[in-house]
């Protein structure tokens, strides 16, 4: 019970964040719940892909090298994972009616996410034990939701911007899988001996924390823009 607690409680605690953030327009909480059990659906629909993946890079001739591990980090798994959130996104909160304001790009985004990375997890804690739940608590789970806020940020203005929708969307998509795949691939490469031959396992792990920190930072940021952009947006509909 203790090791189920700790893999669900950071993922629940990030989308109570981030409904507290949605300070002008509450969205359902019935929507909400939805969308974060569809990330569940993604997270299996990402391991099936992965591990296909996975099988196909094992059969190439540059197996074990970092070339693989850097396909592996962004094409793999950032790619996969952020794809297959992306659908759940764009094909279930993405055309809702109470899709009304371009926070709610952010919030339903991040419910996916969170529900992704609570299965996910589960899955490493499980596995692991106590230290993983520890370390995915400050780390892994966080860095799900900051990629999840880039997209929904970006799909928030899409939603309202039709000119520019498929860029902006896109945009979106690319920031969360560079960021993820950047965070990956340097802890990817620092359980590598042949990248540590060169550069050393504590270094490619502060590239690792590097990365978390500025998506982390751009992802407080977004969330920022977007509610002075909700409030913007209350003040007019006042006034009318």
């Amino acid at each position: 019970m203790l090791l189920l607690a700790l893999s669900i409680a950071p993922g629940i605690a990030i989308c109570l964040f981030i409904y507290i953030k949605d300070k002008y327009n509450k969205e359902p909480i019935g929507y909400l719940v939805r969308c974060f059990f569809l990330g569940m659906l993604s997270a299996i629909m990402a391991v099936i892909i992965e591990m296909a993946g996975d099988a196909a890079l094992s059969r190439l001739p540059i197996n074990n090298s970092i070339i693989q591990i850097l396909i592996s980090a962004f094409i793999v798994v950032a790619i996969t994972e952020e794809w297959s959130k992306y659908i759940m996104l764009k094909k279930y909160a993405y055309n809702k009616p109470e899709f009304d304001e371009p926070f709610d790009g952010i919030i339903y985004s991040v419910m996916i996410s969170m529900g992704f990375a609570t299965l996910e997890n589960i899955g490493y804690v499980f596995e692991n034990g106590i230290g993983t739940a520890f370390t995915r608590m400050f780390l892994s789970v966080p860095a799900h939701a900051s990629f999840a806020v880039l997209m929904g940020y970006y799909a928030g203005l899409a939603k309202f911007d039709i000119s520019r929708k498929k860029a902006l969307l896109a945009k979106g998509f690319l920031l969360a899988v560079l960021f993820h795949g950047l965070f990956d691939s340097f802890l990817f490469l620092a359980e590598n001996e042949m990248a540590t031959k060169y550069i050393s396992a504590g270094l490619l792990i502060l590239g690792a924390l590097v990365s978390y920190f500025f998506a982390i930072r751009l992802s407080l940021k977004s969330i920022r823009l977007h509610q002075q952009l909700s409030q913007k947006n209350q003040l007019q509909e006042q006034y009318e």
